[in-house]
């Protein structure tokens, strides 16, 4: 303070204005993106991939952007299934879902976009209006906590489907999370669904259990960018 300031080098004063004009500029946090990649067993054999990227943005947004393949042989029956979607949240509501699947030869093309109205969902060209505070069933990451109770408002993210159903905290257990063991929150839906999932100290999923035809299917995480 008070202590005066003397430039000899050309061009020095007009560096420090530069500097002062870019300092005094509000700095755009810099976004971390992470994926994650999971690994997807049927009856144990695995099946093939599901990737998750998850990108903060500077406007307090969160986009998800999922791909899955699986492509199987089950005794005489070859099982196959892909997922392209892409989900973009505001706090804790979805303001835009998109999402294309073929499970097996059904085909889906989901879109769904919130408004005044709710939220705005357009399954194979039909149109309907669902409630605004759904949880998309990729689960990717816990709803907030005033919401984790019975009727829960939830989207099937490969048919578009509105769903309900009750998310029970079951405890605490350890979980391989790409390659080390962790504590993780194991949690199970009931309901529309029947699922179980245990969430890492972020609250993202890092495993995912179900019984489909049968047979049980079991998401793995196996491995974490960023």
């Amino acid at each position: 303070m008070g202590r005066s300031l003397r430039l000899t080098q050309p061009g020095a004063l007009l560096a420090a204005a530069v500097a002062l004009v870019l300092g005094a500029l509000p700095r755009a946090a810099a976004a971390e993106v992470e994926v994650r990649q999971f690994n997807n067993y049927i009856d144990s054999k695995y099946a093939g991939e599901y990737r998750m990227t998850i990108t903060p943005q500077d406007d307090g947004t969160v986009t998800m952007s999922a791909q899955a393949k699986i492509d199987i042989r089950v005794l005489l029956t070859r099982y196959t299934y892909s997922y392209q979607g892409t989900e973009v949240w505001k706090g804790d509501r979805l303001l835009r879902f998109d999402s294309s699947t073929n499970d097996n030869g059904k085909r889906f093309t989901v879109s769904a976009v919130a408004d005044t109205t709710g939220l705005r969902v357009t399954v194979n060209n039909r149109e309907r209006v669902s409630r605004p505070d759904v949880w998309v069933t990729t689960y990717w990451r816990l709803p907030p906590p005033g919401a984790r109770a019975a009727g829960l408002a939830l989207l099937d993210a490969d048919s578009g489907r509105d769903l309900t159903g009750t998310l029970q905290y079951i405890g605490e257990s350890q979980v391989a999370v790409a390659g080390l063991v962790q504590n993780c929150a194991h949690y199970r839906v009931t309901g529309g669904v029947q699922v179980d999932l245990w969430y890492d100290a972020q609250e993202r999923l890092v495993r995912q259990e179900w019984v489909e035809d049968n047979r049980r299917v079991v998401l793995e995480l196996g491995r974490v960018q960023r």
